[in-house]
């Protein structure tokens, strides 16, 4: 929180915080702390705990230490602050999701629809084992704005290569003999199903397979294998 500026003509205020007493500031843009980034690590964990309707500007200003006049300085407001907390991970994610699936199409065998899945889905999972607090807030961001089709959402999963597009490439190879329109639905299934099970990791339905150590391999794996066998249903390949 910004304390409020001392008349250059009184002694300095003090003010005692955990007991510790901290010399007045004047009002404006804080300098001892990154305020993007602190902002950007408030909301993240405060989008990830309640819906991003049910939490206010004022409350991420407040979780992260800062006015609420800072927050709006690099944040005008609720989307782009929203958008700053997708594109931090989404980034680098999407672009090593792309980099796997592009290679996949690449190679000269044909994949399998095992492949397919751990292409997508362990850079989300290192996410998870990097940060589990952080992480896991994040996961549950991204996945409620991909299944809400937010255009946010919807720019950076259909940056050029898309990766439905790429997904679906991979998979057209995997089973040939699966029509397009149904590999596309496949596609979308098995997505949203693999991406909503991660960000549920902590929850009692799935077991609570996350720890301060990351996500339990074990659940990883189950989840690469019914994933992938769902892809594979009602196919005579592989």
């Amino acid at each position: 929180m910004l304390l409020p500026a001392t008349d250059s003509c009184d002694p300095p205020q003090r003010h005692n915080v955990t007991s510790v007493t901290v010399p007045a500031r004047r009002p404006g843009p804080r300098s001892d702390v990154d305020v993007p980034a602190a902002l950007v690590d408030a909301a993240e964990l405060l989008f990830g705990s309640a819906s991003v309707d049910a939490v206010s500007l004022r409350a991420v200003a407040r979780a992260a230490g800062v006015a609420p006049a800072a927050l709006t300085h690099y944040f005008p407001d609720k989307a782009a602050l929203v958008e700053a907390v997708l594109r931090r991970r989404a980034d680098p994610v999407g672009e090593e999701v792309r980099d796997r699936l592009a290679a996949l199409v690449a190679a000269e065998d044909d994949p399998r629809p095992v492949d397919l899945v751990e292409a997508v889905i362990r850079p989300f999972v290192a996410v998870l084992d990097a940060d589990p607090v952080a992480g896991l807030a994040w996961m549950k961001l991204f996945t409620a704005l991909g299944l809400a089709e937010e255009p946010m959402w919807l720019r950076g999963v259909g940056r050029a290569p898309s990766i439905a597009d790429l997904y679906a490439q991979v998979l057209q190879r995997a089973l040939p003999g699966v029509r397009g329109d149904e590999l596309y639905r496949r596609v979308g299934i098995a997505m949203y199903s693999m991406l909503s099970a991660l960000a549920g990791v902590d929850l009692a339905g799935y077991g609570h397979p996350i720890s301060s150590e990351g996500v339990d391999p074990r659940f990883v794996d189950q989840l690469v294998v019914f994933t992938s066998a769902g892809l594979a249903a009602g196919s005579s390949e592989r």
